[in-house]
């Protein structure tokens, strides 16, 4: 499936990079689903960037345990803000 848009990426401290999708509950509040996203080789993208996806799909992995995990693969992309981790909320 392809795939296209704005999302906020996160890197951790082992260097993988996740994003997430969210959804509205009929009590109004939000639920999160936290997926990995790979790029080419070679990418690097600071923590807390948000970018564009010009070119990307969904593909899955299987985990340790051998459950399929869904992965976003991205393929070209322009990088739109990128977040200080010195940025405070205020």
């Amino acid at each position: 499936m392809k795939i296209s848009g704005e999302t906020m990426i996160f890197k951790n401290e082992n260097g993988f990079y996740t994003t997430s999708i969210s959804r509205k509950k009929e009590d109004g509040t939000y639920e999160n689903m936290k997926m990995f996203v790979n790029f080419r080789n070679g990418i690097e993208v600071a923590n807390k960037t948000k970018i564009n996806i010009k070119d990307g799909f969904i593909s899955f992995y299987k985990n340790k345990a051998g459950l399929s995990q869904v992965k976003l693969v991205v393929l070209d992309f322009e990088v739109l803000e990128t977040k200080s981790e010195d940025d405070l909320p205020f």
